[in-house]
Formats: C-alpha cells, sequence, structure tokens
C-alpha cells in the first residue's frame, strides 16, 4: 500500500468516525432531553397535582389498599382502582430503562435500589407536605413497574448487544415517548 492510500484510508474512517461521535452525542442528547420531560411530568403529577395540605394519609401496611381495591364492589372504585394500579406501574417503566442505561454497567439490585428510593422519597415527600397518600403499596407497584423498566432495557441489551446500538434503540423510543409526555406535561390538567 502506498503513502497516498494511507492516507486516502486515513481520511475515509476520519469522517465516518466523526458522524458516529457526532452522532452519540445527538442520541446522548436527545434521551436526556425526553428524560428531563419525563422527569418534569413525574413531578407534576406526583408532588404539583395537588393544593398543599388538601390530603394527607399514611399506609404502611402492604397490599392493604390493593385488597380495599378488589374488596370493593362499586363501578366507580373499580375504575379507581385501576387507574392506580396499572397508573402506578406504568408511569415507572420508563424510569427503569432510563436508570438501566445510566447504569448500564451496575448490578441490577442497585438499579432497582434506585428505583425504589425515588419511589420512597415521593411517598415521604408527598406526606410531609400532604400532598397525596402515602402509601407502601405504590413503592410496591412503582418497584413492579421499574423491575419492568429494568427487564426491557436488560432484553434490549441482550438482543442488540453492542451498547452503541442499545443507546441508539433508547434514543428512538425516547423521541417516540416525546409527544405523550409533552401531552401529559402540558396539554393534561392532572386532578388526582
Amino acid at each position: 500500500m502506498d503513502v497516498r492510500s494511507q492516507a486516502t484510508a486515513a481520511t475515509d474512517d476520519g469522517p465516518s468516525w466523526r458522524f458516529t461521535t457526532k452522532r452519540a452525542k445527538a442520541e446522548t442528547v436527545a434521551i436526556f432531553a425526553v428524560f428531563a420531560l419525563y422527569a418534569a411530568f413525574l413531578l407534576r403529577l406526583l408532588l404539583l397535582s395537588r393544593a398543599p395540605g388538601s390530603e394527607r394519609s399514611i399506609n404502611l401496611i402492604p397490599f392493604a389498599s390493593i385488597a380495599e381495591y378488589v374488596s370493593s364492589h362499586s363501578s366507580g372504585t373499580g375504575r379507581v382502582a385501576f387507574a392506580n394500579v396499572v397508573g402506578n406501574i406504568l408511569i415507572f417503566i420508563p424510569l427503569g430503562v432510563y436508570v438501566s442505561w445510566l447504569r448500564h454497567r451496575s448490578a441490577a439490585w442497585l438499579t432497582v435500589l434506585t428505583v425504589a428510593s425515588v419511589s420512597v422519597a415521593v411517598e415521604i415527600i408527598q406526606g410531609v407536605f400532604a400532598v397525596g397518600a402515602s402509601d407502601i403499596d405504590d413503592v410496591i407497584l412503582n418497584c413492579v413497574g421499574g423491575i419492568i423498566g429494568i427487564l426491557t432495557f436488560r432484553l434490549l441489551s441482550a438482543i442488540l448487544r453492542e451498547q452503541s446500538l442499545v443507546r441508539t434503540a433508547i434514543a428512538v423510543l425516547s423521541l417516540l415517548s416525546l409527544p405523550v409526555w409533552c401531552y401529559f406535561l402540558f396539554v393534561v390538567r392532572l386532578h388526582m
């Protein structure tokens, strides 16, 4: 190989490396931007959707609220119960995915601990400022959602195998979810 072909090969490699770096940066920025919108939505939903002092109740008995929902035969309670149980699971699935992506080299139990810590912190703040019901069942359901998110991330990582492909997939999924978070954050009036 002569000197000129080596120089051509070096310049051919250069732009693709720079493109990959720019692409990786753009994907990372997209992930963090959508994560910030998601975090703002969680903050609004869990802590800012009620006036301070409007509601204060504390339940430290595991599965008591869920058992109450199951045993109630009122049609209105059934809808609220479904929304509460499923909602608590669904809103923490993205947190499990994002925390897994941020801490992809950490043990799964540390990621679960992070999700659980966020959930416990929310419940404590709700109790202290009387902006919602502090309920151990919410922590349990939030952790279930976080674990589903963690498992989803692990499955995605096992299928794609390369961190750059996982990052691309998380960026695409984040951008696809962007309208949902914007809708919930800016359009919907949250009344809980």
